[in-house]
């Protein structure tokens, strides 16, 4: 199948992840159709290139309707409530949303006979492990309901791709970070790091640690990000992977981060570095749950899907955020 031909439906397109890979699938011939409830997304970051369409993944007969009339190749899902605090206190939201509507988006794909999918998945499906990398094949076992409702779709899909002939990608992303020219992270509230990091050096206001004595060579935690404009371009790998005649059916995972692991007083350092100012931290007990280090083994989204991340260094991510 020519790229000129194909044509891909994203969900959560005006969202940060979503709008970045708009971005990326149009850049590389792709037409793309956006479906998006506005929930958390912004319409000021759709480009103006693709299609868009107001409304929910969980409408199933409105998604078919679409799915048919877009002629629709491939689906990447990237739309999901996000927030780990608030899945947490309302469960039922997060299972009705990333779970039953996700099972209703893939209801509708098998209705109309859409093969192809590629699913926003998390590092969040793997708790708190031990293992100084994780592999895909690292247990799963999510301590949060985000994690919960992210696992129990995987195995929703697997079935689905094996049941089905499907062609399934899960892309487990770790910690997603950075701007690109066009898109910002623009969260409420805001609970990734590095941009909390940065409005803490810019207002004064104390920025909390939660452990500094763990097993590891600072003490504080260690994390794995990633620059929103890789995970981009792994999505946009994942759907040129799925399109090739030689795609086999079925679902595989796939880790997606910088495999370098960056620890939370490394992060406060390169900030204040970076904006020659210094951040006022206070350190806090451990928070239960949270694993000293999470870090990617990333050998088989090289190997697989022909991707590495480039703009991931610390440093460059920090930079893309405050310029």
């Amino acid at each position: 199948m020519s790229e000129r031909e194909t044509s891909v439906l994203l969900t959560g397109g005006a969202g940060f992840i979503g709008a970045a890979t708009a971005d990326a699938l149009l850049a590389d011939g792709h037409r793309v159709v956006i479906l998006d409830d506005l929930s958390s997304g912004h319409t000021d970051t759709i480009p103006n290139e693709a299609s868009f369409k107001r409304g929910g993944y969980g409408e199933t007969g409105k998604v078919e309707e679409l799915l048919r009339d877009g002629r629709i190749d491939v689906i990447v899902h990237c739309g999901a409530k996000s927030i780990v605090a608030e899945g947490d206190e309302h469960p039922n939201r997060y299972f009705a949303n990333n779970v039953e509507g996700s099972l209703n988006l893939l209801n509708a794909a098998c209705n109309v006979g859409v093969k192809r999918i590629v699913f926003a998945s998390s590092a969040a499906v793997y708790g708190a492990p031990t293992l100084s990398t994780i592999s895909e094949a690292t247990p799963l076992v999510p301590v949060n309901t985000y994690g919960a409702t992210k696992v129990t779709f995987e195995l929703a899909l697997r079935s689905f791709a094996d049941a089905y002939k499907m062609q399934a990608l899960s892309l487990r992303y770790f910690n997603v970070a950075g701007s690109t020219e066009r898109v910002r992270e623009r969260h409420t509230p805001e609970t990734h790091l590095l941009p909390r990091l940065i409005r803490a050096v810019e207002s004064g206001e104390p920025f909390s640690i939660y452990g500094n004595n763990y097993a590891t060579p600072d003490g504080s935690a260690l994390r794995d990000y990633v620059h929103v404009a890789d995970v981009a371009a792994a999505n946009l790998a994942a759907v040129n992977y799925l399109l090739r005649d030689d795609a086999p059916v079925g679902h595989t995972a796939v880790n997606i981060g910088s495999g370098v692991g960056t620890s939370v007083k490394q992060a406060v350092s390169a900030v204040e570095r970076a904006t020659k100012r210094t951040v006022n931290v206070e350190v806090q007990p451990r928070r239960a749950g949270d694993p000293p280090r999470l870090i990617a083994d990333i050998t088989r989204a090289v190997a697989l899907l022909n991707w590495r991340p480039r703009q991931s260094e610390t440093t460059r991510i920090i930079r893309s955020l405050i310029d």
